[in-house]
């Protein structure tokens, strides 16, 4: 069907969407991923991503046809020790994940609505999907 085709993940989602845009023999390619609220930079989460990730090459290049955009708020429990994810899922050495920081708001940051509700989000989301902001 006519895209373009985006994965929006959050949380452990995130992990899932990359494990199958990286490992899964015969994964339909996506014109864009979104990564929110995401543990990928948590090395232990890292650990388990293997075989078949590496720092210097963990962007999944035969199924993510365009970019990566990496959304994160530094108060967030699950995202605050390394939101900053573009080191980490470098494309042949080089980085190039679009990595956000959306600061949310209240007590409990992790909220896929309060995400959802910032405006650089939103924007990248638009981008992502050939759509003016």
């Amino acid at each position: 069907k006519p895209g373009p085709h985006v994965v929006v993940s959050h949380s452990m989602g995130t992990v899932i969407a990359y494990d199958c845009l990286k490992r899964v023999p015969g994964c339909p390619a996506v014109d864009g991923l979104m990564t929110i609220g995401s543990p990928l930079g948590i090395d232990e989460v890292q650990d388990k991503l293997q075989p078949g990730w590496t720092r210097p090459d963990g962007f999944p290049s035969g199924t993510v046809r365009g970019g990566w955009v990496n959304v994160y708020d530094t108060l967030d429990p699950v995202t605050g020790f390394d939101g900053n994810i573009a080191n980490d899922f470098k494309k042949a050495g080089a980085e190039v994940v679009e990595v956000i920081n959306e600061q949310n708001w209240g007590a409990w940051r992790h909220n896929i609505t309060k995400y959802l509700n910032g405006p650089r989000l939103r924007e990248a989301l638009s981008r992502q999907l050939g759509m003016e902001s």
